[in-house]
């Protein structure tokens, strides 16, 4: 986590309130925003991934959602597309596929979820990703990977379930 990142902080309505450090919007009473794509590959797979051991948030979990805080002013289009370019070196153009208030570790947040298809090898970031494989979404909904991340299988259930 990047406690020096500046993010909006916003209302239950996703309304802008004010800007502060990224981390401390649930201590404000406030939410944040969290971008985050859903990697689609070939009929019915998933890129689903495992969070390094030294990630701040759920360390050592399995995933499938792409994806971080939306900085202060981005979109979170704009966002969703710098998390895939910075986690695994992937050039794309995410489309939103769903909006969802959920609790988080850090506190509230909004999530924008967005899916793309995979179409070339990604390259990982190892500090943000410590392995990953594609999955078909049937099995991965069936039997997740443990431990896995809740608000991902959520996702999951949500568009594919």
């Amino acid at each position: 986590m990047h406690s020096a990142e500046v993010i909006d902080f916003v209302d239950g309505s996703d309304r802008f309130v004010r800007r502060g450090r990224r981390g401390q919007a649930g201590a404000a009473g406030l939410y944040y925003r969290v971008a985050a794509t859903v990697l689609l590959a070939g009929p019915g797979h998933v890129l689903v991934y495992r969070r390094p051991s030294t990630a701040a948030v759920y360390p050592d979990h399995h995933d499938v959602l792409i994806g971080g805080s939306v900085r202060a002013g981005e979109t979170y289009r704009q966002a969703a597309r710098r998390e895939l370019a910075e986690e695994l070196g992937i050039r794309t153009d995410p489309v939103e596929a769903l909006r969802l208030r959920r609790p988080s570790p850090v506190g509230p947040c909004h999530l924008a979820v967005h899916t793309a298809r995979l179409v070339a090898p990604p390259a990982p970031d190892p500090a943000e990703i410590a392995h990953h494989d594609l999955w078909p979404i049937a099995a991965f909904l069936a039997a997740p990977p443990r431990p896995v991340v809740p608000c991902g299988r959520h996702v999951l259930h949500r568009l594919f379930g």
